[in-house]
C-alpha cells in the first residue's frame, strides 16, 4: 500500500508515510541550514538564517497536508474486499476526499457506469447530500451530465453496483463521449473519474 495511488484502495495509508518522510526531509533541511551556518558565522545574525525561515514555509505547507491525512482512514481491507468483488465492468475510484470553500466530504467509494455514479459515505460526520450535490455540481460544471447518488449502508452500496452490472449495456448506450483535448485514450468513464478525483484531496 506504500505505492498506491490516487482513487485506489489505501491511498490514505500510503500518503501519510510518504507525507510524513517528505515533511520530515522538508524541516530538515532548513534546520541543518541554521545550524550549520550558526557555527560557522558563530553567530544567527547572517544571511543563511534569512534562507532558513524561507525554507521553513514549504516545510510548514507539508505539514498541513500531512495533518488532513493523518485524519483520514482508508477503507478496512474487510470492506474493500467485499466491495471489490461486485466490481465487474465498472469504473471504480476509492477514497475521496472532496474539498470545498465551507465544507469537506469523505466518500469511500464510487462506481461509475455510464452516466450514473454512485457512492459509499460510511463517515458519520459527512453529509451524504452534500457529497452528492457536490460532485454533481462539479462534474456538471465540467460539462458532465451525470446523476448522483450516495448511500451510506455497504450492502445497499454493492446491491446497487450488481444493479449497475446487469443494466451496463443499457446505461453506456445512450452515453455521447466527448473526447477532450489533452486526454487522448480516456473513455467516458475515465474522465468522470479522472475529474472526480481532481476535486478530492
Amino acid at each position: 500500500m506504500w505505492k498506491s495511488k490516487k482513487g485506489e484502495w489505501g491511498y490514505f495509508r500510503s500518503q501519510k508515510r510518504r507525507r510524513a518522510l517528505i515533511t520530515v526531509v522538508l524541516f530538515a533541511i532548513p534546520i541543518l541550514i541554521l545550524v550549520t551556518s550558526w557555527l560557522y558565522f558563530g553567530t544567527r545574525n547572517n544571511i543563511m538564517t534569512i534562507v532558513a525561515m524561507v525554507g521553513l514555509i514549504p516545510a510548514s505547507m507539508s505539514m498541513v497536508n500531512l495533518i488532513m491525512f493523518l485524519m483520514r482512514k482508508s477503507l478496512p481491507e474487510e470492506e474493500y474486499r467485499e466491495i471489490s468483488a461486485h466490481e465487474g465492468s465498472l469504473t471504480v475510484a476509492y477514497e475521496l476526499y472532496l474539498t470545498s470553500e465551507k465544507r469537506n466530504a469523505l466518500v469511500d467509494c464510487i462506481a461509475i457506469c455510464g452516466n450514473e455514479i454512485v457512492g459509499l459515505v460510511t463517515d458519520p460526520k459527512t453529509d451524504k447530500r452534500f457529497a452528492k450535490d457536490h460532485l454533481q455540481k462539479m462534474l456538471r460544471a465540467d460539462g458532465f451530465s451525470t446523476s448522483v447518488f450516495m448511500l451510506g449502508d455497504i450492502r445497499k452500496f454493492t446491491e446497487r453496483m450488481d444493479s449497475l452490472n446487469a443494466h451496463a449495456d443499457e446505461l453506456r448506450a445512450n452515453v455521447r463521449h466527448r473526447p477532450r483535448e489533452g486526454y487522448d485514450g480516456y473513455g467516458h468513464e475515465d474522465l468522470l473519474r479522472h475529474f472526480s478525483l481532481n476535486y478530492s484531496l
